[in-house]
């Protein structure tokens, strides 16, 4: 009798749904190598910068397009539209964020588990899960670049915080983490 392989199938609506990431294959399904998960990144939002410590990450834009900034302030910038392949090593700061109307759908794949560990952490309360992400997940967020790229990209809402960030200030931790 042939062994089932039908969990190797994930199909386009298959996966768990986490905030705004929906989890199609854990790192634990592929010897802990890899993630990949499907996100979302509404109109005028901004995923705060941010590095990693542990994991390497690639994403693909499906659909829409977004603004990535690779290096942190003065890196590198450049819009990547649909079809696009960006790499994010770990050690160099990345963000990025949607200017247009329209909202973008893209893949995340994730270097072994902390990044998943990490999203998984947020499906309680995102800004505890940001608050203990460097200790927990080697994950480093740069707040204190926020408001400048919110007020430059004209940028309305902040990825995971479920709040409009205009005339708002990042939580006193979040200052402190920058």
């Amino acid at each position: 009798m042939a062994e089932d392989y039908s969990w190797t199938h994930v199909a386009p609506a298959e996966g768990e749904q986490i905030g705004s990431m929906l989890v199609k294959i854990r790192a634990n399904q592929l010897g802990g190598d890899f993630s990949m998960m499907q996100a979302v990144v509404a109109p005028h939002q901004l995923l705060v910068p941010h590095t990693h410590t542990h994991e390497d990450q690639a994403v693909f834009v499906i659909d829409g397009e977004l603004e990535f900034e690779v290096g942190g302030e003065g890196g590198t910038r450049f819009t990547a539209g649909a079809g696009s392949y960006i790499i994010k090593p770990r050690g160099i700061s990345h963000g990025f964020w949607n200017k247009t109307d329209k909202t973008t759908v893209y893949i995340e794949l994730s270097g072994r588990e902390g990044f998943e560990g990490f999203v998984d952490s947020t499906a309680e309360n995102t800004l505890v899960a940001a608050a203990k992400a460097e200790k927990d997940y080697g994950v480093t967020f740069h707040y204190d670049r926020v408001p400048k790229l919110m007020k430059d990209n004209r940028l309305t809402s902040v990825a995971g915080m479920d709040m409009p960030w205009e005339g708002a200030k990042p939580p006193s931790w979040a200052r402190k983490n920058g």
